[in-house]
């Protein structure tokens, strides 16, 4: 969303970026009509830059948002499907547990199971 102060802030740059321009190849700054113009010109690129790529974050933002809202539904799917209960032991051998053996076996494989 483009705001005011972004605005202000780009066109501050802007102008910023042409007085360092200037004072790097060295020209005296002189109170005059050239003088605003350049200083408009470059105000006006860095501000048109801040419109563009806003536009771009904004629809970036959202295209992230609707990707995430995505991930948590197949997630909500994955975790739905995942979810079950352990069924009692179906093996052959379930009916025939009986004696010491078999309950020493459980006791001591139970966190194993």
């Amino acid at each position: 969303m483009v705001t005011l102060s972004g605005f202000i802030l780009s066109g501050g740059l802007g102008l910023v970026a042409r007085r360092l321009q200037l004072s790097i190849i060295g020209r005296v700054p002189t109170g005059g009509y050239k003088q605003i113009t350049g200083y408009a010109a470059s105000g006006a690129i860095f501000m048109g830059s801040y419109y563009f790529f806003n536009g771009v974050v904004d629809n970036n933002r959202q295209l992230l948002n609707r990707r995430l809202d995505v991930l948590r539904e197949q997630r909500a799917k994955q975790e739905l499907f995942n979810e079950f209960t352990q069924a009692e032991d179906h093996r052959i051998t379930a009916d025939k547990r009986q004696g010491r053996f078999f309950s020493l076996f459980d006791k001591y494989g139970a966190k194993y199971k």
